[in-house]
């Protein structure tokens, strides 16, 4: 009853566009263009996890407690300088930092703890045992070129020292000193600067070294465009700097990775949006073979995506980071009813249904309920989102929706217009196979068919068990960004970590037990700012000052030489390597020399600033660093005190894992190991485990609201518990086939790709319904499979399956695991709805256990 009233109204109001299809274009258009100005004028992007979930429990609670107290820890952005050079890391590090702090209208809450002269000056004293020895052992064979130097500051010293070593039996470091020279001068000669860093000859116990400034910003605005500023801004800066070429400067931090998540996501909907629309026009090519129902279908994907985009912004008012699918989404699940609408019509036209009107008409009355109840179920399966907690996935779920009812508004006005203005297409039939051989033969082995089935679904539910969730956020940024790089290579050389956990205002006790946790490497605190074993290393000093004394104060002090002593010192030098017993060892210091002494004299001023400036420098860091006293937390700069001591005197302890915790089951352990000795423990770990767990909860619900919404709806509209079932099958199979296919791909759930599982009801339930209202109106299997139906659910779902592929090839992780998993089931789902849902049709309605021989019209 109420889906032949249903028809009534449908076909009625069919009929009512067909005779004014001129003004409902131009309705049509109107209202586009209007939309189109909506979407893109109140267009905008949030990327904020707080935002995109609803957080109302204790560890959130904790968080918001820490936020509080440490804001200057929070939504920054960090600069991260890399290189195997300690003084070119130093410097750019240096150069950064000053750019930043010359615009603090853009930024605040600047912190370059490594760039602060109080730990360079201590340097010595920070260093462990080990380190320390070995920067005195270079230091010790430095201590020749360190009085040479601070006697005669210029190239000349450094010249004799070099004349008088391969006179005499070199020291210790003699032909490390000779190859810097050549590699100084080489330099100069092909154009390349020729500075000699000497303090990574001091500080060369590592293969890389790491400067960090941390920001925020400073602009008045709403966080993604901050965001979007901060990194922009940041991003100038460096290219200003102009970092050496053996020296790497990137950018991560929060707000960098939520601003890089927001480029990779719109992008990647880009990307996959022209690639849907190049595969969804070769199916339409392939399949359907009329112009005028592509151009008619392309024409109703333009407009809604208008009219949804508009609807989008004036409902939600932004898009994130999953919402933003809706685009790519809307070219799979759109066109879906244009291709069953358009077929039938065709199908109607090629029986001589007569004029347009009467071909719409026929067309109405045998799809127009399947597409209204398709229009219901989607929209249905979406809203399941709605009331759950993450608010992200609701924003898609009430974008999507809408945008499904736009489309099936569409489908019964702007096609019936379309076609009525553009005149009839052309009575053709396509040459595609129908299914029709296949699905007989599996009915007439439908007992097998459905054994097998049954068995398979069984090995599915084990592997599908084994199933996990990841609640990294990280898991769902492209690998590829500055952002997530150097945040990697901040973690793989235990610099830095996302995933520390945080205490504050606990007592020593407390920290020293967490401190002993077998899952816990170490805890970082204020006290770890002291250095340790500071007597010994004060002895070490001592004994370098006495040791090095003649270059700390030198007796005397030489005069600027002049250019004409520089050249007779290259000359002296050239002079002694030739008559040396061993001058082949010192060919290539020779061959430059030769090239030096050839060449004005002016690039003698430029060798010796290269070679002697920065030597300099470091001798008056040298007399610095090893006169220094003991050092207290009370002696530790105020910078560093007020980023672990909140305003009220909290102190801040930084937890650090003892291993990888990118394992969920690793992570967990960690956090529960924690928070058994400090229950308010906080950080990002027990932030997204926290989220993870509303993220499951919420689609748990949405998956119970969809499941029971469709299932009203088709009991409603069918009528037939039976036939309800019936549909509701594939979609079952359908998840439970993704799940196991995702073990066994190790593509594991996470926060974005999760929704993949009530999506597949709200996706998948359009084919069955088509499928089983033809079945109902053909009246058995052989006239379904010859109607337009299957190939439009063949069509439809390849242009779907060909939409979620095109999004797998988004750089945004989450985004693209959304389009992996969806092709994936979206594909199952077309192979249970074609070729399994007639078998079961047969099973339940047909008696025969083979296929009844009828001929069809």
């Amino acid at each position: 009853m109420i889906e032949r009233w249903l028809i009534l109204a449908l076909a009625k109001w069919v009929g009512w566009v067909a005779s004014h299809a001129w003004a409902v274009l131009t309705g049509l258009a109107l209202v586009t263009c209007a939309s189109a100005w909506v979407a893109v004028d109140r267009h905008q992007m949030n990327a904020d996890l707080g935002d995109l979930i609803r957080q109302e429990a204790s560890w959130r609670d904790d968080f918001d407690r820490f936020q509080a107290a440490f804001p200057d820890h929070v939504k920054t952005a960090v600069v991260v300088v890399s290189g195997s050079g300690f003084k070119q890391v130093e410097d750019t590090a240096h150069l950064v930092e000053a750019e930043i702090r010359r615009r603090p209208d853009r930024f605040r809450a600047v912190y370059a703890g490594g760039n602060h002269p109080f730990f360079r000056d201590r340097a010595l004293l920070y260093a462990d045992q080990a380190e320390l020895d070995d920067v005195a052992a270079r230091l010790a064979e430095a201590q020749p070129w360190l009085t040479a130097v601070a006697e005669d500051p210029s190239l000349r010293g450094l010249l004799k020292l070099l004349e008088e070593g391969i006179r005499n039996d070199p020291p210790s470091g003699f032909d490390r000193a000779v190859r810097l020279f050549e590699e100084s001068a080489s330099a100069l000669l092909g154009g390349d600067d020729p500075t000699l860093y000497w303090a990574n000859e001091f500080f060369g116990g590592s293969d890389v070294w790491h400067r960090l400034i941390s920001v925020k910003s400073n602009l008045d605005m709403g966080e993604t465009h901050a965001n979007a500023e901060l990194v922009e801004e940041l991003r100038a800066i460096v290219a200003q700097v102009g970092a050496p070429p053996d020296v790497r400067v990137g950018i991560t931090g929060e707000a960098a990775l939520a601003h890089e998540e927001i480029e990779a996501a719109v992008g990647g909907v880009q990307l996959a949006g022209w690639l849907a629309l190049a595969l969804l026009a070769a199916v339409l090519l392939v399949g359907v073979r009329s112009l005028k129902i592509i151009v008619a279908t392309f024409t109703m994907l333009a407009v809604g995506i208008g009219l949804t985009a508009a609807y989008a912004m004036l409902t939600v008012g932004e898009y994130n980071t999953l919402s933003v699918v809706f685009v790519v989404m809307f070219f799979g699940l759109g066109v879906d009813f244009a291709i069953h609408f358009s077929l039938r019509y065709q199908e109607a036209v090629n029986v001589g249904a007569g004029d347009v009107v009467q071909a719409l008409d026929s067309t109405v009355h045998s799809v127009g309920g399947a597409i209204f109840i398709c229009t219901l179920t989607t929209a249905l399966g979406f809203l399941g989102f709605w009331p759950t907690d993450y608010e992200g996935l609701a924003d898609l779920g009430v974008i999507s929706a809408g945008g499904m009812v736009i489309a099936g508004f569409l489908a019964f006005t702007l096609l019936p217009a379309f076609f009525t203005v553009f005149g009839p297409i052309k009575p053709h039939v396509t040459p595609l196979p129908s299914g029709a051989r296949l699905v007989g033969t599996l009915i007439v082995h439908r007992s097998w068919v459905l054994g097998l089935t049954i068995a398979a679904a069984v090995l599915a539910l084990a592997f599908a068990s084994q199933a996990r969730f990841d609640y990294s956020v990280l898991a769902l940024k492209d690998p590829t960004t500055d952002s997530m790089r150097s945040l990697r290579l901040l973690q793989r050389d235990g610099e830095a970590t996302d995933y520390a956990l945080l205490m504050f205002g606990e007592d020593l006790g407390v920290i020293e037990a967490v401190r002993a946790l077998p899952e816990v490497d170490s805890v970082i605190t204020l006290e770890d700012f002291v250095p340790e074993n500071q007597s010994n290393k004060l002895y070490v000093l001592e004994d370098l000052q006495w040791m090095l004394a003649s270059a700390l104060a030198p007796l005397r002090r030489l005069d600027a030489p002049a250019e004409s002593e520089l050249q007779a010192g290259v000359r002296s030098l050239l002079e002694t390597i030739e008559t040396s017993a061993d001058r082949s060892r010192f060919a290539d210091l020779e061959a430059v020399l030769r090239d030096l002494a050839g060449g004005p004299t002016s690039q003698l001023l430029i060798w010796q600033q290269g070679v002697v400036a920065n030597l300099v420098e470091e001798l008056e860091w040298l007399r610095r660093a090893l006169h220094v006293g003991l050092v207290t937390v009370e002696a530790v700069p105020a910078e560093i005190r007020t980023r672990l001591t909140s305003a009220e005197g909290e102190r801040l302890s930084i937890v650090l894992p003892a291993e990888d915790v990118a394992e969920v089951g690793v992570m967990n352990r960690f956090i529960d190991a924690v928070q058994a000795i400090a229950p308010t423990a906080t950080g990002r770990p027990v932030i997204e485990r926290g989220v993870g767990g509303v993220v499951v909860a919420s689609f748990q619900q949405a998956m119970a609201f969809a499941l029971a919404a469709i299932g009203v709806v088709l009991l409603a509209m069918f009528q037939s518990l039976r036939h309800a079932l019936l549909i509701l099958v594939p979609l079952g199979l359908a998840v439970l086939f993704t799940l196991a296919l995702g073990v066994l791909l190790d593509a594991p759930l996470n926060m974005a790709n999760i929704l993949v599982m009530p999506l597949i009801f709200g996706l998948g339930v359009d084919s069955g319904v088509h499928v089983v209202d033809r079945y109902r109106g053909e009246g058995d299997v052989p006239h379904l499979m010859h109607s337009s139906t299957p190939r439009a659910v063949v069509l439809s779902a390849l242009t779907t399956v060909g939409a979620f592929a095109a999004l797998s090839l988004s750089p945004h992780a989450g985004t693209a695991s959304i389009g992996f998993l969806l092709a994936i089931a979206v594909s199952l789902l077309l192979i249970f709805t074609v070729f399994l849902l007639p078998v079961l049709l047969s099973w339940v309605s047909e008696p025969a256990p083979k296929m009844r021989s009828r001929a069809v019209a």
